[in-house]
């Protein structure tokens, strides 16, 4: 029988109530931190879409054009998908693992849009194969338990 060597907060420290608070304070406080800077981020973001595509139009370029544009979206989109983390951990106190692993396969996907797949090795083709593989499974286990924790 293994012992339970944690001791027992004492019930009547008010001072150590206080402290408990305060430390309660400090992520919420990172949080709306986060959330004001990724709305700024958002913001310059969906602006350098719009350069990209008037960029595009302007030069007539696009072949190039259509990729910037795409990348800077991706980029936007993921973002954006940070941003609803951050306010989902402010309704719930909770970090959605599933957005997040979303976000880091838009991410992904932003990059294999950009390397050119014929200038690069086979190992670091390989590595990008392996760790899209390991998000999407990731994404489809989440989404599998959260629907059967869910009663119908």
């Amino acid at each position: 029988m293994p012992e339970n060597n944690a001791s027992p907060v004492p019930a009547e420290q008010p001072g150590l109530e206080y402290i408990v608070r305060f430390f309660a304070l400090v992520p919420l406080a990172m949080y709306i931190i986060v959330a004001a800077l990724l709305t700024i981020i958002a913001a310059f973001s969906i602006y350098d879409a719009a350069q990209q595509i008037v960029n595009m139009i302007v030069t007539r370029n696009f072949a190039d054009g259509l990729v910037q544009v795409i990348y800077a979206l991706l980029l936007t989109i993921t973002i954006i998908v940070l941003f609803e983390t951050v306010t989902v951990y402010f309704r719930t106190k909770r970090v959605d693992v599933r957005a997040l692993l979303i976000a880091g396969l838009t991410g992904l996907v932003r990059h294999v849009l950009v390397f050119n797949v014929a200038t690069t090795d086979a190992l670091q083709v390989f590595a990008t194969v392996a760790l899209l593989a390991v998000l999407i499974a990731g994404i489809v286990l989440i989404k599998s338990e959260d629907t059967t924790a869910q009663p119908a």
